[in-house]
């Protein structure tokens, strides 16, 4: 059962799929995932923390994505490939998919049916140039192009787009060994620590897009345990009572509050 049942996150927030794709369509992945390779000298501070939150939030895709719950990280998954992609009409065999049809953004169809494997983005920090048809000189160019162009989602700002180029600039392309990290996905992953400078900072308007950012991927995971679950519950509901605090200036109960869900971590 998905965690969004559960918890009780808003489908308008979290997708659902299955009422927006074609049927016989799947944007999750049905076998095991592939691991998640970090570079070994990657530093996992609050930017590269916030870079992997946005890889898995369909909001930064923009309303279409959000809609059928589609993030970066559904066809790209632990920044490798999801090869079981299928969308019934763009895809012709899963792990292919025709990102320039209209069905993503209205004048930017190419006429022609033409899917392509989904790339890893395993070792991307190193693969300049970037794109197929148009061709960008850097990960930032070419992160943009393909949220604001290819997926119509809104542009992201300066602090977003460093954030996520940071996080697709740590994986790795090479087999595991002893001096590589893995990074262990799914529900033990906590976003919790990115409150801190909102709330120190007084900052309402960031506190509310992480807060809302981290609640939409608890409602993602479906990997969790009843003991899981139960603290998730506990989570969202702090989460809640945090920004309730911030939007009547209770910062310092606000502070009480989420010091106490990560001290519970």
């Amino acid at each position: 059962m998905s965690a969004l049942a559960v918890i009780g996150t808003s489908p308008a927030v979290a997708g659902n799929e299955q009422n927006w794709l074609p049927p016989g369509s799947s944007t999750e992945i049905l076998r095991n995932p592939p691991l998640e390779l970090i570079r070994s000298d990657t530093i996992r501070d609050e930017k590269w923390l916030y870079g992997r939150l946005l890889f898995r939030s369909p909001s930064l895709l923009g309303e279409k994505a959000v809609r059928i719950g589609l993030s970066c990280n559904s066809c790209h998954s632990n920044g490798h490939v999801n090869t079981d992609f299928f969308i019934n009409g763009l895809s012709d065999r899963p792990g292919r998919v025709d990102v320039t049809h209209r069905f993503w953004q209205a004048g930017f169809d190419d006429a022609i049916s033409n899917p392509m494997d989904i790339p890893s983005l395993r070792g991307s920090r190193d693969t300049a140039p970037y794109g197929t048809v148009n061709i960008f000189p850097t990960l930032h160019a070419f992160t943009r192009h393909v949220i604001v162009t290819e997926f119509a989602g809104p542009v992201p700002d300066s602090e977003k787009l460093e954030s996520l180029v940071t996080y697709l600039s740590s994986l790795d392309n090479k087999e595991l060994n002893n001096d590589q990290s893995v990074v262990k996905a799914g529900a033990d992953m906590s976003y919790l620590s990115l409150l801190r400078s909102p709330l120190e900072e007084r900052d309402n308007t960031k506190l509310r897009e992480l807060t809302d950012l981290i609640r939409s991927d608890f409602g993602r995971r479906a990997d969790m345990t009843n003991t899981r679950i139960e603290a998730t519950r506990r989570t969202v509901k702090g989460l809640k009572e945090i920004t309730e605090k911030a939007a009547l200036k209770e910062y310092p109960a606000a502070i009480t509050i989420y010091q106490k869900l990560m001290s519970d971590q």
